[in-house]
């Protein structure tokens, strides 16, 4: 049973954190313009620095708010990385055959007519 808990937990916090993470980067993170080894740096000395500074720190929070906030710092890392990339995949079988692209390259740019040249170069 006990094992069951610490595994219930593990999953809950990994969660947690992705969801964290997702709200955080919508609405915080892309305002904030960070060298991404500064926020590698943060990220590693919130994993070591906690556990020398607090020796004697509560379980839950060794075990759940700690790698948590590591896990947000590094995947904000591997965002600013460029490791993580929305990709615009169809989801469908088709493809759209009508495409801004194609349009674009249908359209030729020919000069305007100026009827006034024709009269002005007779006289």
């Amino acid at each position: 049973m006990n094992m069951f808990i610490t595994i219930l937990s593990i999953v809950a916090v990994s969660l947690l954190s992705l969801v964290l993470y997702n709200v955080l980067k919508t609405y915080v993170l892309y305002k904030i313009k960070i060298n991404k080894w500064v926020v590698l740096g943060i990220a590693m000395a919130s994993f070591v620095l906690p556990t020398i500074m607090w020796p004697n720190m509560p379980k839950y929070v060794a075990n759940n708010i700690i790698p948590g906030i590591f896990v947000i710092l590094f995947l904000w890392f591997m965002d600013l990385s460029g490791f993580i990339k929305k990709r615009s995949v169809s989801k469908t079988n088709y493809t759209n055959t009508n495409s801004k692209k194609d349009k674009k390259d249908d359209i030729v740019m020919r000069p305007k007519a100026k009827p006034n040249r024709v009269k002005n170069n007779k006289k």
